[in-house]
């Protein structure tokens, strides 16, 4: 399969391992971008580039020819992943929160890759091995739409429009607390956790990282808690984003297991954050494509219990 990533004026004078982490690396590690390059999967106007540590420039459009490999067997699992919208390109899914998207390292559950396998025939060859037909990927814990490709053609155009900012999504969570500005941005880099690898944080040394948010609703309840509704939309997309920004900010994602203290105290509503909506120009047709899909009934259930509950 062949990629194509352009660079953007942030990443210019970057080192090329770097920068294609960034554009296609998603659970790739730097190990396996850096094997690409030394095997010359990696090109500059058709010229193979083999140097991990080459510099790269706004403007330059890199093309990476992914190298094929034999693929692991995946079972089909028979399980109900509703479809929001599709053509004969792309499909839009809902994805059920607890279940992750692809197969990760030290995780042998079931993923949404096994049900895709069981629903669909027609997936394209993915990033990795085990990801047929995953274009991006959502957090396990984390419910809301995604986006499979029919076929390699597809995934190489939604994996661009993806590196260029032009798919559009908006979250929708629950937080404890309130920010202090009912409306604002989070610009804070983040980066791998020092001591806890499962983890995210907020570090100097991190990838630039811009949420916007704006706090749609709070609520006092009569034990004297305080919680937030907020509407969320992503400038970056890295590991974790919404939850380390809120929970830096004094404001962790309601149910957040990983990144909040008091996670196990709403347990039974599972982490309240809900990739709700996305909308992008198709990229054959030019077609305006939205998709939404409703609140789910735990997170009404949250906010109708929680005044007296919490």
């Amino acid at each position: 399969m062949e990629l194509t990533a352009t660079v953007l004026e942030e990443y210019n004078d970057q080192r090329l391992d770097i920068f294609l982490l960034e554009a296609v690396g998603d659970d790739l590690t730097r190990s396996a971008i850096q094997k690409w390059i030394r095997s010359e999967c990696v090109q500059l106007d058709d010229k193979p580039i083999t140097k991990t540590g080459h510099k790269v420039y706004t403007g330059e459009i890199y093309k990476i020819l992914v190298p094929a490999k034999p693929k692991p067997f995946l079972e089909p699992v028979k399980m109900e992943i509703p479809i929001v919208w599709e053509d004969e390109h792309i499909r839009i899914v809902h994805k059920a929160p607890g279940i992750a998207t692809h197969p990760g390292p030290g995780d042998r559950s079931i993923t949404l890759v096994n049900g895709l396998l069981y629903q669909f025939n027609n997936l394209s060859a993915g990033t990795g091995t085990d990801r047929p037909g995953i274009v991006h990927r959502l957090d396990k814990p984390t419910e809301g739409l995604l986006v499979v490709a029919k076929n390699d053609r597809a995934h190489a155009a939604m994996a661009k429009l993806f590196m260029d900012r032009q798919i559009h999504k908006t979250y929708y969570a629950w937080v404890l607390q309130a920010p202090q500005e009912s409306k604002g941005t989070i610009d804070l880099p983040i980066g791998r956790h020092p001591k806890e690898r499962l983890k995210m944080t907020v570090r100097e040394d991190g990838r630039p990282s811009i949420t916007h948010y704006e706090t749609l609703q709070v609520v006092c309840t009569k034990r004297g808690r305080k919680f937030s509704f907020v509407k969320i939309q992503l400038e970056t997309g890295r590991t974790h984003q919404i939850r380390v920004h809120f929970q830096h900010i004094g404001c962790p994602v309601v149910g957040d297991l990983l990144y909040s203290r008091s996670g196990n105290d709403y347990k039974k509503y599972g982490l309240l954050l809900l990739a709700r909506t996305i909308q992008f120009v198709h990229p054959f047709t030019q077609e305006e494509i939205s998709a939404e899909i409703p609140l789910p009934t735990r997170f009404l259930d949250f906010e109708k219990n929680c005044v007296n509950i919490f």
